[in-house]
């Protein structure tokens, strides 16, 4: 059977691609599935999760030369009889997820199983390897024989960190740092985390680093080293591309050698780290971001796709918006059951909705409705939830809100996108202290956060009545659109600078004409505090806005 092969050395090297006639018992190799598709490290999607089914069943029943595109577009992804495999790439991108979900399945829970499920790059035919009682015991994960790919999520690879104390008995420190990094990588669902700290003794590392990340499908590699003094401990951290082999990224720690804090220092500094390069505003998402700008929307992969709309909530406004939509669009068409797109359509749908774009027919309605197919394709991914939270909010169904606020805060607390979005969201929502909290946890952590989170700094400080607090926020705050000029203006009225607020008034009725009728209701929909508006509203009478039954 085609297929199927049994590998007794799996070493630190990439597979034989040979085939070989299957031995496995079937009985075996489908325990095996049923272990894979029960375990909450098999980060897939429903589709996902059919696919493999599929795929591995038939070839089980010796219909593996009827694996095509084709084929698995009809009978798992829904698609019509004329589907044309060379003009629609689902099934192409769908392995590529399922093959990167697998991967992350055997460094995760699966390094112990006894049978590896993989799926070799250029065809859709599943291959069944024996791992021998050696590989079992040490954990040791099957590695990606793809080559390296620039336009899919990216992998990073957590190499082992050189021991420069002079003390073989301080390795274990440079041990416990890299578990954490792994351990914190792992909660970012965009990026496939490649354990080799174990695998590779630090002062053994293969000769050529970036030819050697490369061939396991990483696009980065995190490395760094460890020194000591009487009193203190120094870890220094590098992120490098493996693409070009140049730094990225680089910084150390210094830190008290106290046992007894060594074990929270390393914590410490694993979520300081992960935070900076792994969000959604990081350094491997800026970098990649930045390698894609060149592109059209139509020629995009979905995560490049995703990279656009990351960049857009850096600093959201009308014109970025409807840029992002077209892009996202694309990427839906492309991949409709890819759960991310539909939630980023979502919040581009909110966003319209709180910028009052004309043209559209009750975007928040449609917002709801795509936060919420996005939520359920993915359940468990914390961008979805804190979407369809959002939605919840501008809506006015605050419990709704905080349920779906209090779920993604769960799914990863050291995200600092997530943390600062959600104080914003809460502040938005009228819980001040709490919101104001987790935004200055999240500013603290992230440096490169949205500007947009000012804006939560500045409604906390202008309903303490300190306005040149809430003014110096969102002083260099540059977006475009009614929402920022109209705050700015209302702090200036507080202060009774309405000379200075005046180019801002004409300038801000110049954007949207109607505003001093309808400002309460626009900023309503944002600002769930009816005292806050009431105090808004004054700063901007006061500035010569001359609300007339806003």
């Amino acid at each position: 059977m085609r297929g199927c092969s049994v590998q007794e050395n799996h070493n630190l090297s990439i597979p034989p691609t040979t085939e070989s006639k299957c031995v496995l018992p079937h009985d075996a190799i489908r325990d095996q599935l049923t272990r894979i598709l029960a375990s909450d490290e098999f980060q897939a999607t429903f589709r996902g999760r059919d696919f493999l089914r599929f795929i591995v069943e038939e070839t089980l029943s010796g219909r593996s030369d009827l694996l095509k595109g084709y084929t698995i577009a009809t009978a798992v992804f829904d698609r019509d009889d004329d589907f044309d495999s060379t003009r629609n790439p689902i099934v192409r991108i769908q392995a590529g997820r399922l093959r990167r979900a697998l991967e992350r399945y055997y460094l995760a829970a699966g390094g112990h199983d006894p049978i590896v499920i993989d799926i070799p790059k250029g065809r859709y035919i599943p291959r069944f390897t024996a791992r021998t009682l050696g590989d079992r015991l040490a954990g040791r994960a099957p590695l990606s024989e793809a080559a390296l790919d620039l336009t899919g999520e990216p992998a990073v690879a957590v190499l082992p960190f050189e021991n420069l104390t002079g003390d073989p008995e301080k390795h274990y420190f440079a041990l416990g740092l890299a578990e954490d990094l792994v351990s914190e990588l792992s909660r970012y669902q965009d990026l496939t985390v490649i354990p080799c700290h174990r695998a590779m003794a630090a002062g053994s590392l293969p000769p050529n680093l970036e030819r050697y990340c490369r061939s396991l499908g990483a696009r980065f590699m995190l490395t760094g080293s460890i020194r000591c003094d009487k009193e203190t401990v120094k870890f220094a951290i590098q992120l490098i591309d493996a693409a070009t082999g140049r730094q990225v990224w680089a910084h150390s720690f210094k830190r008290s050698l106290e046992a007894a804090a060594l074990i929270q220092t390393q914590e410490e500094i694993a979520q300081n780290v992960i935070s900076t390069i792994a969000s959604e505003f990081g350094i491997i998402s800026r970098r990649l971001a930045a390698a894609s700008r060149q592109k059209s929307p139509a020629e995009l992969s979905t995560y490049e796709a995703m990279l656009r709309y990351y960049t857009y909530m850096i600093a959201p406004s009308p014109a970025a918006s409807a840029r992002c939509f077209t892009t996202l669009r694309a990427a839906a068409d492309q991949e409709p059951d890819y759960g991310p797109v539909w939630s980023a359509l979502a919040n581009l749908y909110c966003q319209m909705f709180v910028f009052d774009t004309p043209g559209l027919e009750d975007p928040l309605a449609m917002g709801l409705a795509h936060a919420q197919r996005g939520t359920a394709l993915e359940p468990g991914r914390q961008g979805s939830r804190l979407i369809l939270a959002y939605a919840y909010l501008l809506g006015d169904d605050l419990e709704f809100f905080h349920e779906e606020a209090e779920t993604a805060l769960s799914l990863n607390s050291t995200n600092p996108y997530a943390t600062g979005t959600i104080g914003y969201m809460t502040i938005l929502a009228g819980d001040f202290e709490w919101g104001r909290q987790l935004l200055d946890q999240a500013m603290e952590r992230n440096p490169f956060h949205p500007q947009w989170f000012r804006h939560g700094v500045y409604l906390d400080c202008f309903r303490r009545g300190d306005y040149e607090s809430a003014l110096e926020a969102v002083r260099s705050h540059d977006e475009t659109g009614f929402w920022h000029p109209a705050i700015v203006i209302a702090a200036l009225g507080k202060l009774g600078r309405a000379e200075e607020a005046a180019p801002l008034v004409a300038s801000l009725l110049a954007e949207k004409p109607d505003f001093s009728g309808r400002a309460k209701e626009l900023m309503g929909r944002s600002v769930k505090s009816g005292w806050l508006l009431d105090e808004l509203r004054d700063g901007w009478r006061r500035a010569g806005v001359m609300e007339m039954g806003g």
